[in-house]
């Protein structure tokens, strides 16, 4: 195996880590989970949601386009293909899914006809991961506005809203 087929091997699972933990830290925000290690829900434990779980729970989301939720996906699919195929002897050899996950990635990343295969998917692997990172980011960490209720001091039906204009409209008329 060449050097640089190790590396981004490497970058790919370090890229779902930094992925993983942006949606982890998500959730524990969004459900008040202090301590996210050892949660039974989010931990590092056999209970916890897995990463495929995770992402799904993003793919969910209407906040992405249709391109974004594929690349979402296929970077899930590449990320099992490379833990089911780690003693593959190529990088190209990893990609072993009847849903032409290179194909997709290779379209969605044109690169010169004069490339040899496996490097056109070294390169475009290196840019699923970088946009796949910033849109977990930018999901993930975008701002939100919580406004805390506010204390009524009265309630009024809309029903008795009426009728007490329409009682107080018989003042106006001449």
């Amino acid at each position: 195996m060449v050097s640089y087929e190790v590396k981004i091997r490497n970058e790919f699972f370090i890229s779902a880590l930094f992925v993983e933990n942006n949606i982890t830290t998500y959730i524990s925000e969004k459900l008040k989970i202090n301590d996210t290690t050892n949660s039974i829900f989010l931990g590092n434990k056999k209970e916890a949601i897995s990463f495929n779980q995770k992402i799904e729970l993003l793919l969910e989301s209407d906040d992405f386009s249709i391109i974004d939720k594929s690349k979402l996906s296929v970077y899930r699919e590449i990320h099992n293909e490379l833990l089911e195929n780690k003693e593959t002897p190529s990088f190209e050899d990893c990609f072993t899914s009847t849903n032409n996950n290179d194909d997709f990635l290779l379209i969605l990343y044109p690169q010169s006809d004069y490339l040899p295969r496996e490097e056109k998917l070294t390169n475009a692997c290196y840019h699923l991961i970088g946009e796949v990172s910033k849109l977990v980011a930018n999901y993930t960490n975008k701002p939100e506005v919580k406004l805390e209720n506010k204390k009524r001091y009265f309630t009024m039906d809309a029903l008795k809203l009426s009728k007490f204009a329409f009682l107080f409209s018989f003042l106006f008329i001449r």
